[in-house]
């Protein structure tokens, strides 16, 4: 559930942040050099299996809308 709750937060955070969907739905796959994710997609980071590493990445994207 805890992983679930992450997922659904990441992406309603990216269609925040976006204005367009297709904006928000491609930006996991594009290279970032925002540094959690050191040039590479946020999906290498996402896919790597680890809850640390959902957290990192809903608490970056929380931080670039102002819901901190």
């Amino acid at each position: 559930l805890d992983r679930i709750s992450y997922v659904l937060g990441i992406y309603k955070a990216l269609h925040i942040i976006f204005a367009r969907p297709e904006q928000a739905d491609t930006w996991i796959r594009r290279p970032n050099d925002a540094l959690p994710f050191a040039g590479k997609p946020a999906a290498d980071v996402l896919f790597s299996g680890r809850m640390e590493d959902l957290i990192r990445v809903r608490r970056y994207l929380d931080g670039q809308r102002g819901a901190w």
